[in-house]
């Protein structure tokens, strides 16, 4: 049996709620919070969403391909191609000549600058086997389809409180992201006596460097964007938590921090925002998440604005590769293995789970 760790115990236990402005506050999750972006898998088309206990399965309701698929766990169609709509600018993934629909009923159409993207959501659905489809096989359909429904239900002229219930409210997810930089797994430390001291060691080479390069990143941008600081000499301080001097406590960041995240994260685009949603909800690190877009988007004047603001040279961009941002992560548990041996179906289907969902973002990112 495995040893659970202090800080994975503290990090449990002390969970807390992001403390933002009164503004915010008052926007604060609804009844209706979501769940999103569950590992990649088919499921993850059907948020598990029940407000008020209605039963609101998109499948139910929505016509859809994907749906479909959710439902009957098998093969329905022969060919599969990517079409280029040269009026809308957009390449539709098509099935035996009709549009993919996503699970709220909208074409699976993407930007123009999308268009690998749609060329490997071709190849997901044209290499699905004939029968017994399994659940995680479609990793980037379903995150390109989230994209894609909260993309429409956000552009529309009114409210639509069914499809936001869901899939969520933007507001909503952005505030469920910020909630994991308090408990920010590369932002706790265990103490020397673990393993000997070698996993405490090996946090303060990867998490030390690692939190002095997000204080600066954010303190550049919170200057850069009409100086969100309290005065012209502030800077932004990350908290961490550290077991040998703090014990067993919440860790929470400043209220200062907490509203210039939130204001970076209002900038992002939303296949961004679904792409950092993915890639935290898989690695429980918002750094990491962090770090995966600004590793793999290509956008220059995103690159510019938004994800190397404190890096001057195209040369010297701040990158990690997905192996890299697995280690962050996943760091405690690489040190239980070793010392105690994989637990079959569980370890090795993790590691699986972590590349196939950290990779599906930083494609959808790209």
């Amino acid at each position: 049996m495995l040893r659970v760790a202090t800080r994975n115990s503290s990090r449990v236990i002390f969970q807390r709620s992001v403390n933002i402005t009164i503004r915010l506050q008052s926007n604060f999750f609804s009844t209706s919070i979501i769940k999103s972006a569950r590992e990649g898998t088919l499921n993850s088309f059907i948020p598990d969403v029940k407000p008020l206990g209605q039963d609101n399965t998109i499948e139910s309701n929505v016509p859809s391909e994907t749906n479909r698929l959710s439902r009957t766990l098998t093969k329905f169609w022969e060919k599969v191609h990517v079409k280029y709509d040269d009026k809308l600018h957009q390449y539709d993934v098509q099935l035996d000549g009709k549009t993919l629909k996503t699970p709220l009923g909208f074409p699976l159409s993407l930007p123009e600058s999308k268009r690998h993207l749609a060329n490997l959501i071709a190849h997901e659905w044209a290499n699905l086997p004939d029968l017994k489809v399994k659940t995680h096989s479609l990793p980037l359909t379903s995150i390109a389809a989230r994209s894609i429904d909260l993309t429409m239900i956000n552009n529309q002229d009114s409210v639509n409180n069914e499809m936001i219930a869901k899939v969520g409210n933007l507001e909503d997810i952005k505030l469920n992201l910020l909630r994991y930089f308090d408990t920010d797994t590369c932002l706790i430390f265990t103490t020397h006596d673990e393993y000997k001291g070698t996993l405490r060691k090996k946090q303060d080479e990867l998490y030390l460097p690692l939190i002095k390069e997000y204080e600066d990143f954010f303190t550049v941008y919170a200057k850069r964007e009409g100086n969100l600081l309290p005065s012209d000499d502030s800077k932004i301080e990350l908290e961490y938590l550290d077991c040998i001097t703090d014990g067993l406590r919440g860790n929470k960041q400043s209220i200062t921090t907490q509203n210039v995240v939130l204001h970076w994260l209002n900038n992002l685009p939303i296949y961004d925002l679904i792409a950092l949603e993915r890639a935290i909800l898989t690695s429980k690190s918002f750094l990491c998440g962090i770090t995966l877009l600004r590793s793999n988007v290509t956008d220059k004047h995103n690159l510019q604005h938004l994800y190397q603001v404190n890096r001057s040279n195209p040369d010297d961009y701040y990158h990690k590769s997905i192996d890299e941002i697995i280690e962050l992560g996943n760091l405690e548990t690489i040190y239980q293995t070793a010392e105690w041996g994989e637990v079959e179906d569980t370890h090795d289907v993790d590691k699986v789970d972590w590349i196939r969902n950290l990779t599906s973002a930083a494609i959808l990112c790209h």
